[in-house]
């Protein structure tokens, strides 16, 4: 009987170290979907002649504070945990995407507001479901 190369079982492939910082990515990914899920509440009640103005713009002011969070631990975990760049892309185009939505949102264009709103939660929820996955790391 032979010992030929038999595959591996998945228990016994090597994984791909975690870099650094990914665990404060994953908490600022959840913080920022948190903070888009609030902002489109706030939109709906708005839209709906229920809601307080004032209260969606202080959420937005929360998804700012969150984007920034995002940014800062996206760069951290690229440039010092040497983990993926990929993250630091979605996160840059997350940033433009909510400059043209505080824009258009302050000149009242609801009719590209809100679905660029949709679309940027969308565009959260993917990013919760790619850093939470089972290969976010490599």
């Amino acid at each position: 009987m032979s010992t030929s190369a038999r595959p591996r079982s998945p228990a016994h492939t090597e994984h791909t170290p975690i870099p650094r910082f990914f665990g404060l990515l994953k908490a600022t990914t959840l913080f920022l979907a948190t903070a888009l899920l609030t902002q489109a509440i706030t939109a709906g009640l708005l839209l709906s002649n229920e809601g307080p103005r004032d209260l969606h713009h202080t959420t937005a002011a929360v998804v700012s504070f969150a984007m920034v969070l995002q940014f800062t631990a996206a760069l951290l975990v690229w440039r010092v945990g040497h983990g993926p760049a990929r993250y630091l892309v979605v996160t840059v185009s997350m940033v433009l995407l909510i400059s043209v939505q505080f824009i258009v949102g302050a000149g009242g264009d609801v009719a590209v507001h809100v679905p660029l709103g949709v679309a940027l939660f969308g565009a959260g929820a993917v990013l919760v479901a790619r850093v939470w996955g089972p290969r976010a790391a490599d």
